[in-house]
This record gives C-alpha cells, sequence and structure tokens, in this order.
C-alpha cells in the first residue's frame, strides 16, 4: 500500500497515541464479554465452541485491517463487581495458568497482524445487581436497589484497594503483551456512578463537588499511570451525555476530560448509559442518526490535548474519513460493524468500500435487556445473542449459528445449482454458491432482485437495509450468476434446466385472516410500492406486531395520524430487545396511538371493528393497511417436480427475518457439495 492511501487519506494515516503508533485511525471496540468466551463461559442459555469463536473473532478484527482491537469488558474484581454468575475468577497475580496463556497468545495474534492489543477494564458498581451469589454490589452510597439487592458504599480505604486491583489486572495484561488498556468511565459504570450526582450523595472527599466526584477517576488514572508507566497506553472511555432524566452532559463531560487527561493517551467519547441502553443511544439503532457522538467528540477534542477516539452508528468509511479530515476527532471505533464486516478496513484501504457490509444496527447480535417498556409478556431478562444480520459467516461468539466454513466439505465437482427466488436469501445463496465453484441460475418472477425487502426503497428508516439489498445484487453481478428476471420458475422449466441441486428461496405472501371486510384493507407492502400515496391522513393499522409497528412509523414520518390495532397485550410482543424499544419510542414521542388486547372482528372503508376486554369498539380512520404479517409461499408443486437435492430457505419456510433468510441462504450453498 502506498504511504497515503488514495482512497481514504486521513483514515488510512497513522496516529501517534502515547508512545505507540497505531497504523490507521480505525479501532475495534471493545466488544461484549469477549474474554468470557475465550475461557469458554456458557453465555444466556447458549453452550458451544466459545473459545474458538471469541478468538476467531478478534483475530478477524485483527485480520480485517483494524488499527488497535480492544478486548471486551473484564472486571478488575470478581466478587462485588462480578456482572454474571458464570463469570470466571481470573487469579490477576498468577502468569502460568489458563486464563494467563490464553490472554497471552490472544496479544501475540493480535499483534501478528500489526495492530495494538488493548484490554479493558470495567467496575460495575450498582450494576452488579442481583446474580444469586450473595454478594452486595459496591457503589459510591449504601441503598437498596430496585431489584431488592442492598448496595453497600465503598469505604476510602476499599477504594484504593480497588485502584490497587485495577493495577493488579493492568499487569497482569502487560506482561501477557498487551499494549494498553481501556478504561470504562462511561454508561452508567463505578466510575460514571461517583462522578454523577444521582448516584453519589457522599459527604467526604469523593462527593459534594464535581472535582470531588471525580476525585475516584483522578485518583485511579494517576495511580495506574505511575504504576504503570509511560509506555503502557490508557485510554478511557467516556460518555459525552447519558441522555436520561438527571444524566450527565456535554459540560459535564468536558470538565471530567479535562480533569483526566493529564493521565491518560486517548479519550475514547460515546454516550449513554446501561440503565436505558436504547433510549440513551448506548447502542444507537435505525431511529438514531449515524455518527450519533461526532458532534460531541469534536467539542470534547477541542478542549483537550490529547487523541480523542469517538464510537456510535459509524458504518461508512466516508462519515469516517470525513470525521477525522475536519479535525472533528482522531480515531473512529466500530463495535457492530466489526461483526458485519470485519473486514471493513482493508476493503476500504483497497477501494472495496462498495464490498463492505454495513452494521444495520438491528440489534439482533446484541439486542440488549428485554426492553425499556415494563410488560408482562417477557420472562427473560435478556434476549438471546444471535448471529449478525447480514454477515452469516460471522464468529460472534454467542451467535447460534453452528456451522463453521472451515468445518464443511468441500464441493466434489461444479454443480449446476438452480435457486428459486432473487430476495435476501437467494442472493446470499447464489454469492455463496459461486464462490465454491458451482454454476449458478438465479430466477427472480419479478422484473428486479430484491424480494420484498425491496421496499425499504421508499422509507428512510431502512436506509441500511436498502444499502445491504443493493450491495447483493452488486456482489450477485460481479461473479458468473446467471440471473433470469421475469421468471416464475414452472415444473417444465425445473425439468428443462435439469440442476443438480435447487435452492427454494420462494419469500411470502400477505397473511389475510378470514376477517369480514378484509379486502377493504390495503396490504402493507402495497403502501411502499405506492410511495405512500394510496394513504388518507388518518390511518388504521391492523398488527401491533414488527411489520405493523415499523410501517406505523413510516406513516408518521409522512405526516400521517395513526392508530395500531393489536390482538396482543403490547406492541411487537415477539419482539425484545433495543430494537423493540427503539420503534416503540417512536410511535409514542411522535403522537402515534394503539388499542391492545382488540381483536379486529370487522374492517370496513375507514373504520374498524374490534373486541376490547369484553366490549366492542369502533375505530374512525380514511385509510385502513393491513399489516398483519405475511405467511410462507406455498412451494408444493415445485418441490414435487424436483428429484434432486433440495433445500427451502428464508420466508419461504416460515415468515420471520433478514438474518434467517441470509443464513438459511449461506448454509444450503455451503452444503452443496
Amino acid at each position: 500500500m502506498s504511504e497515503q492511501n488514495a482512497y481514504f487519506p486521513h483514515l488510512f494515516s497513522p496516529i501517534q497515541v502515547g508512545t505507540k503508533t497505531m497504523k490507521n485511525r480505525i479501532e475495534a471496540a471493545p466488544a461484549l464479554f469477549a474474554f468470557l468466551h475465550l475461557v469458554e463461559a456458557p453465555f444466556f442459555g447458549y453452550a458451544g465452541p466459545g473459545p474458538e469463536r471469541a478468538f476467531r473473532m478478534l483475530e478477524a478484527k485483527a485480520a480485517g485491517g483494524a488499527g488497535s482491537v480492544v478486548l471486551g469488558e473484564l472486571s478488575p474484581n470478581h466478587t462485588y463487581c462480578k456482572r454474571f454468575p458464570f463469570e470466571p475468577d481470573i487469579d490477576f497475580t498468577s502468569r502460568d495458568d489458563e486464563f494467563f496463556r490464553i490472554i497471552k497468545k490472544t496479544a501475540e495474534m493480535i499483534k501478528s497482524y500489526g495492530a495494538l492489543p488493548i484490554g479493558e477494564l470495567l467496575s460495575t458498581g450498582e450494576i452488579k445487581t442481583a446474580i444469586g451469589d450473595g454478594i452486595n454490589p459496591k457503589g459510591p452510597d449504601a441503598k437498596d436497589l430496585e431489584d431488592g439487592t442492598h448496595q453497600d458504599a465503598f469505604t476510602k480505604e476499599e477504594i484504593q484497594e480497588h485502584i490497587q486491583e485495577y493495577i493488579t489486572a493492568c499487569k497482569w495484561f502487560r506482561d501477557a503483551g498487551w499494549e494498553g488498556i481501556m478504561i470504562h468511565c462511561g454508561h452508567g459504570w463505578l466510575p460514571a456512578q461517583f462522578l454523577s450526582p444521582m448516584f453519589n450523595h457522599r459527604e467526604d472527599e469523593y462527593g459534594g463537588s464535581f472535582e470531588n466526584r471525580a476525585r475516584f477517576t483522578t485518583e485511579l488514572l494517576s495511580a495506574v499511570r505511575e504504576a504503570m508507566g509511560k509506555d503502557f497506553l490508557i485510554e478511557i472511555r467516556v460518555s459525552g451525555e447519558e441522555h436520561i432524566p438527571g444524566g450527565l452532559g456535554l459540560d459535564d463531560a468536558i470538565k471530567y476530560c479535562k480533569l483526566c487527561e493529564p493521565y491518560v493517551d486517548m479519550i475514547h467519547v460515546s454516550c449513554g448509559h446501561y440503565l436505558s441502553s436504547s433510549r440513551s443511544w448506548e447502542f444507537t439503532t435505525p431511529y438514531a442518526p449515524h455518527g450519533a457522538n461526532i458532534e460531541n467528540a469534536a467539542k470534547i477534542k477541542q478542549n483537550v490535548s490529547v487523541p480523542v477516539a469517538v464510537v456510535g452508528g459509524i458504518n461508512s468509511p466516508e462519515m469516517a474519513e470525513e470525521a477525522i479530515a475536519s479535525g472533528k476527532v482522531d480515531v473512529v471505533s466500530m463495535g457492530r460493524q466489526f461483526f458485519a464486516d470485519p473486514a471493513f478496513p482493508n476493503k476500504a484501504a483497497e477501494g472495496r468500500a462498495d464490498e463492505i457490509r454495513r452494521c444495520l444496527r438491528c440489534g439482533r447480535c446484541y439486542p440488549g435487556p428485554a426492553g425499556e417498556h415494563e410488560t408482562e409478556i417477557w420472562t427473560v431478562k435478556y434476549p438471546p445473542l444471535d448471529s449478525c444480520t447480514i454477515n452469516p459467516d460471522t464468529v460472534w461468539p454467542a451467535s447460534h449459528h453452528k456451522v463453521l466454513p472451515e468445518l464443511m466439505p468441500k464441493p466434489e465437482a461444479s454443480r449446476k445449482v438452480l435457486i428459486v427466488g432473487g430476495g435476501c436469501g437467494g442472493l446470499q445463496a447464489a454469492i455463496t454458491a459461486a464462490d465454491r465453484g458451482h454454476q449458478v441460475i438465479l430466477c427472480e418472477k419479478a422484473g428486479e432482485l430484491g424480494g420484498v425487502i425491496d421496499f425499504t426503497d421508499h422509507t428512510d428508516h431502512k436506509v441500511d437495509i436498502r444499502n445491504f439489498k443493493d450491495l447483493l445484487i452488486r456482489e450477485v453481478a460481479k461473479r458468473p450468476v446467471e440471473v433470469r428476471l421475469n421468471c416464475e420458475v414452472t415444473p417444465e422449466e425445473i425439468h428443462e434446466i435439469a440442476p443438480e441441486a435447487v435452492i427454494l428461496a420462494v419469500g411470502s405472501d400477505d397473511l389475510i385472516l378470514p376477517i369480514e371486510g378484509i379486502e377493504n384493507a390495503i396490504p402493507a407492502m402495497d403502501v411502499y410500492m405506492n410511495d405512500f400515496k394510496n394513504l388518507g391522513d388518518k390511518v388504521i393499522v391492523l398488527g401491533g406486531g414488527l411489520v405493523g409497528c415499523e410501517a406505523a412509523a413510516d406513516y408518521i414520518d409522512h405526516g400521517k395520524q395513526v392508530t395500531i390495532v393489536e390482538m396482543k397485550g403490547a406492541l411487537m410482543p415477539d419482539t425484545t430487545g433495543l430494537y423493540r424499544t427503539a420503534v416503540h419510542d417512536f410511535i409514542d414521542h411522535n403522537g402515534g396511538k394503539y388499542e391492545v388486547n382488540a381483536k379486529v372482528t370487522k374492517v370496513g372503508k375507514g373504520f374498524v371493528v374490534a373486541e376490547q376486554d369484553g366490549k366492542e369498539i369502533t375505530i374512525q380512520g380514511d385509510t385502513v393497511v393491513n399489516a398483519m404479517g405475511r405467511r410462507a409461499h406455498n412451494a408444493d408443486e415445485l418441490k414435487a417436480a424436483i428429484d434432486v437435492p433440495v433445500w427451502e430457505i428464508g420466508d419461504g419456510v416460515k415468515a420471520r427475518q433478514i438474518g434467517d433468510a441470509i443464513r438459511e441462504g449461506w448454509t444450503a450453498a455451503m452444503e452443496i457439495v
């Protein structure tokens, strides 16, 4: 590569951070308990090849071109700082146990790709809460938490002991070959709890004035710097704003960073609070802007002299380049984007930005807690983690996707593969099958590829899915795939093509329930394809699942008054986590209305009758939209005509989500030998 990158010169220029040099300005952000997976901890009901996946996840980031790779979330104390009951009790004084060997091997691997390995230390404070170990959390104050757990207050002696625990952990990382540490001071963790007047009511030198409330952090950082010396990189992560009622704001963050600056080499600007992950933009969703923290990071950078990194919804090299070129930040940090495409840096550097799978911010990889809307519907505190929606080859260690590419048999020959359906599942299947050397014929009954997600051409909330759809189409066009549009496959055509393998990606159809007058309702997809021109001012949406609520949000965007009618007791009853909260909040905050526990019994032209809690209600409007969902397209006739191996994938099996179709399309193509 030339000294100055021809495509993104600022993004791929080196930067001095303390005494270390990052080869470029891209940091792979700490990602979700990675060390716990390295040591094979079961996670939220998932037990599988965690260590191998975790190691490969980190390797993919380093091999993909990141300038630094940060290992996520390790506690310096495994009693009152333990977040989960399965968190390993690491002896940070040991240099000859399995934990140390794992962490040393991981550092060596990261450095072999020219990246800086950085650890992360995180103290939970009151966020430890009740995990059944009988050990109370410690925080600035003594109090009873909402879940009934009693929190003990740190004594001054315990503060100093905890600082020493940080130092011991830092030495453990250093001795294992790690170049530095990120100390988490944001997102409502212990340093932020000491800083916040909401959490800290102490009357000693660690409470009261701003400087006193920051004292825990400044003493911690000063002690770590003195113990570790100038050659150990110290990075802190802060919330530029907490975005919760009464929370810390940007002015607080600037003052805080100025107090921390003498002891650190880089300041990493995030935002939000763990106790309100979605609403506070700790994790952004499609209902929050990309690059959500860039402007706050720029204001912090104006007040400090050390490099400033920024994280939060950055999924394009163009945005990253502009943020650095404009002088707003020095480094961009990406978390979920490295799940979506760990080769992001290499692709951008090589002029292949159009091949980057850009994170959808959908929350499939990390859905967060069950939701900030309390409801009795969910019985789990944390939804299960899953693999990335758009990267079927993701090695996210908590993935329920069990297929590892190297474990799949190599094709014995180049097979003629017929793929029926050009939606996202069929497109992914075509890409993977072609890459494995097969002869691929892709038939799509419509005049263009994309399938049901073509609707994203008509909504700004789905711009990332639209970009992904367009990427799949581009990737198919780059490969020797024969694409037949306006081609509805028949049994006769299957016999004529004579494939050796068939993948049925036939998709789904509108779900039309036997409700009186249902023909008066416009199918939700028809609304998109008509660019919302067939809607009146007052819209009634039948169905408050994810399809109905996302549609309602789009109608609200177009200035419509919307009422959702849902049979169950809450909106989006089968959806949990950050994304559900984001959609729900958008509806709540923009005038959307809804009736739950309401079973539709009749649909008229501009009105709906429903039974709600034993009573009949009538809802008036101008337009009724059927968003009750979709059902798998019936492909029995085609299946009966196929006498070679056949795979059914995506919505053709059951109407679900993009990630299911992508994963199944990839897996089917991998199984063709």
